[in-house]
């Protein structure tokens, strides 16, 4: 993880993660999902973040309560179900955000991985 400096353009390996971290989605619907992500840089506390992220097959609620994230697609392929049932193909070369407050789900059928950037407030 980079140091919080504002001195230093940080690049984020999009290739093999070096040092993930493990996870699982804190609200599963359907299926076993597992997380691979990696931080690569953090600023203002904890409150900026941006990095890797990846799951396996499964079916799991989002909630973006107090932060907003931005995403971009580099392998696999999922959709983001918002709660209306609009359903968004997420493919690799796909940009999204998910605003403050996203109640909708992810669907990933095998595998899909991200660069992702998160504003807490």
């Amino acid at each position: 993880m980079s140091a919080d400096s504002s001195s230093h353009a940080v690049l984020i390996p999009t290739g093999a993660m070096s040092n993930p971290v493990a996870g699982k989605p804190r609200r599963p619907l359907t299926g076993d999902a597992a997380f691979l992500s990696q931080t690569a840089f953090e600023a203002r506390e904890g409150k900026v973040e941006s990095g890797i992220w990846e799951s396996s097959a499964g079916t799991f609620q989002s909630n973006t309560t107090g932060y907003v994230e931005f995403g971009y697609i580099l392998e696999g392929a999922a959709r983001l179900v918002d709660p209306d049932g609009t359903v968004h193909a997420l493919t690799p070369g796909t940009a999204f955000v998910m605003p403050e407050g996203y109640t909708g789900h992810w669907e990933v059928d095998e595998r899909v991985k991200k660069v992702y950037f998160i504003t807490r407030f």
